[in-house]
C-alpha cells in the first residue's frame, strides 16, 4: 500500500448489542450507531472498476455487526477498541477511526446518545 490518504467513510451502521455496566443494562438489547473510517489506497480500483480491486465495504459492515452481537460488553470503549483492531487485522487499512454511539442510553437525565471515538493504526 503507498503512503495515500484516502479514506472510506461508512457511517451509521445500526448494531444492537448486550451493552452496559449493569447485569440488568446488559440483558437489553441496545441500539448502537457506529462509523468506521479507512485509510486506503483507491487508485487501483477506481482504475479498474472492479470490487476485487477495492476494500470490501459490505464486509466491514457484515464483521461490525456480528461483532457487535457476538458477546456482553460493560463499555462502548471496548467495542470501539475491538472494532478497530478487526478492521486493521482484516482489511488493506493502515489507520480506523471508530465512533460508537449509544443511541439509547440508560441516564438519569434524557440525552441523545453517548459516543466515544478512537483513532488506531498499524504499527
Amino acid at each position: 500500500m503507498s503512503s495515500t490518504a484516502d479514506k472510506i467513510s461508512i457511517s451509521g451502521i445500526d448494531c444492537v448489542a448486550a451493552i452496559g455496566v449493569t447485569a440488568e443494562e446488559r440483558t437489553m438489547q441496545q441500539r448502537l450507531s457506529v462509523d468506521v473510517e479507512l485509510t486506503t489506497d483507491v487508485r487501483e480500483a477506481s482504475r479498474s472498476d472492479r470490487l476485487k480491486d477495492a476494500l470490501d465495504y459490505s464486509k466491514v459492515v457484515t464483521d461490525v455487526v456480528a461483532l457487535a452481537g457476538s458477546r456482553d460488553f460493560h463499555l462502548i470503549e471496548t467495542l470501539a477498541e475491538e472494532i478497530a483492531a478487526r478492521v486493521l487485522s482484516d482489511f488493506d487499512t493502515r489507520n480506523v477511526r471508530v465512533i460508537v454511539r449509544k443511541t439509547t442510553p440508560v441516564m438519569a437525565s434524557r440525552v441523545n446518545f453517548v459516543s466515544v471515538e478512537i483513532e488506531r493504526g498499524k504499527v
